[in-house]
């Protein structure tokens, strides 16, 4: 029971739908006391899971089918540089011993044996663009395709994948599936890549905040868990401490990845902290079609804050700065975990697959969300790096959806007890959290993502948009917004136009 009441956990915070769907971007003032009760609530539910309580066991309506042996074809990426989003959720030669390695392949084994079937993965550096090449040529080369939301965003605007929604099996309203996450992919109300227990990337790709322990203690910051659960967890409160905790440490007069700083990023955070405010790029209307909503006087508001803490060379490193990128082969390494490993960064802006690297750091870290834009904020909001989080999608060359549905609607039923426990319990909470407390935040966090579909189409260059305030350092919102919304509207159009014709 015990085990299966952390299940019941991890099955609330993929379903809990997050209050980013649920208010408008600019309605935070008039709906705080309502958010925060729901708020509260949430982590209320999350908490109390008592040893004695007893579930029925959700399960999948897929019945007993044989499929006669046949090669279930998975194309996945191989990452990069060999340790960075490297796809370990999906195949398993053998058990080694390694939580997810074991789950993967104990789930894969029960799916083998129930369908008659083999399952096959096929690595490749760039998904996306093998995926493009087989799919238009009409070649039945695979069964399903695990492409980062951005890739998964451009085969849908080239009508590459098939609306999820028109598979026999697929329930996306079991427990399995990310409900929430899942509804704020659609377009018209098709669904294209999907989010679930089947898969860790969008975990591993969501931002969070770490801070050193011993740099807070030193200098005898308020407890920042406590901030958190009061709602005062603010950027002004993280520029602030950032600003305090810089130093020089060789006396040369100017602060570089050899000092210690108050908070190491990249420029990929500017979206990251702009997010967290609960504004978006992308909204949509009653019929679930996009509109842009970026061009208002509370989006400029918090970009000035963002760029503000970004551009402050007292508090804040861009890892990928220009000078950084000249200067170390590989930043992300010697920059972004190597500084904050070597107490030198009382902050970092980072994602959950980054936290890895930092499993035989000896000074204790802790795990934040986000920052709020101000307190009062209806709650706290989680995003994720579009271009590693990966989604479910099948391509339009399956030549048996029926036989599709059924094998995926049982790997993600399956995936809840092997795959979701091993990664979350065993060694997301059991190997790299510190703290009680940062299990608990990391609880809040995955319950409180939302997705932009500004971000996951990246509509001739949204992304670059948002980089590029902190790349130069100022904000020139007006006459950068104006230049790039005509383009934006355009490839917005096309995107439904294409989802139209295609489905």
């Amino acid at each position: 029971m015990k085990r299966f009441n952390k299940i019941i956990l991890m099955c609330i915070i993929l379903t809990v739908l997050p209050a980013g769907f649920i208010f408008s971007c600019n309605a935070d003032q008039s709906d705080t006391n309502n958010a925060q009760n729901n708020e509260s609530a949430l982590n209320q539910d999350i908490q109390d899971n008592p040893e004695d309580k007893t579930a029925e066991k959700v399960t999948h309506d897929v019945p007993d089918i044989e499929f006669s042996g046949y090669d279930f074809r998975v194309l996945a990426r191989d990452g990069y540089r060999g340790m960075y989003w490297v796809t370990v959720d999906m195949f398993a030669e053998e058990v080694n011993g390694e939580p997810i390695n074991d789950a993967v392949f104990t789930r894969n084994s029960f799916l083998e044996d129930k369908f008659d079937i083999n399952i096959i993965e096929i690595r490749q550096d760039d998904v996306h663009g093998f995926a493009q090449r087989i799919i238009r040529a009409g070649s039945d080369d695979f069964d399903v395709l695990y492409p980062t939301m951005q890739q998964s965003g451009s085969l849908v605007q080239n009508g590459l994948i098939i609306n999820l929604y028109e598979v026999p099996y697929l329930n996306f309203d079991k427990p399995w599936w990310n409900k929430s996450i899942n509804a704020s992919m659609t377009i018209g109300n098709r669904l294209f890549g999907a989010a679930g227990a089947i898969t860790t990337t969008t975990n591993d790709a969501t931002w969070a905040v770490l801070f050193n322990k011993e740099l807070k203690k030193t200098f005898e910051f308020d407890d920042h868990y406590q901030l958190v659960r009061e709602g005062k967890w603010t950027i002004d409160i993280m520029h602030a401490n950032s600003k305090a905790a810089a130093r020089d440490l060789n006396g040369d007069g100017i602060l570089d990845s050899t000092d210690q700083w108050g908070a190491v990023g990249q420029h990929e955070c500017a979206f990251s902290l702009f997010a967290a405010s609960g504004q978006k790029i992308v909204e949509k209307d009653s019929d679930d079609m996009p509109v842009l909503a970026l061009n208002t006087d509370r989006t400029v508001s918090v970009l000035t804050k963002v760029i503000e803490f970004m551009t402050d060379d007292s508090a804040y490193m861009n890892a990928d700065s220009s000078e950084n990128l000249r200067k170390y082969t590989n930043v992300w390494d010697q920059v972004t975990v190597g500084v904050f490993a070597e107490n030198r960064s009382l902050y970092l802006i980072t994602n959950f697959d980054m936290v890895k690297s930092l499993r035989n750091m000896e000074t204790n870290f802790g795990i934040l969300p986000q920052p709020k834009f101000n307190e009062s904020q209806a709650q706290y909001y989680s995003t994720m790096q579009y271009n590693n989080a990966t989604v479910m999608c099948i391509p339009q060359t399956a030549s048996d959806l029926e036989r599709t549905g059924a094998i995926l609607e049982v790997w993600g039923a399956e995936s809840v007890d092997t795959l979701t426990v091993a990664y979350y319990d065993i060694t997301l909470v059991g190997k790299y959290m510190r703290d009680d407390e940062s299990t608990e935040m990391l609880d809040l966090i995955f319950s409180t993502r939302v997705i932009d579909l500004g971000m996951l189409f990246n509509w001739s260059g949204i992304q670059g948009f948002f980089q590029g305030f902190s790349e130069r350092g100022s904000l020139d919102f007006t006459s950068q917004y104006e230049r790039a919304e005509p383009r934006w509207v355009t490839e917005m159009e096309r995107t439904v136009t294409a989802i139209e014709d295609n489905n």
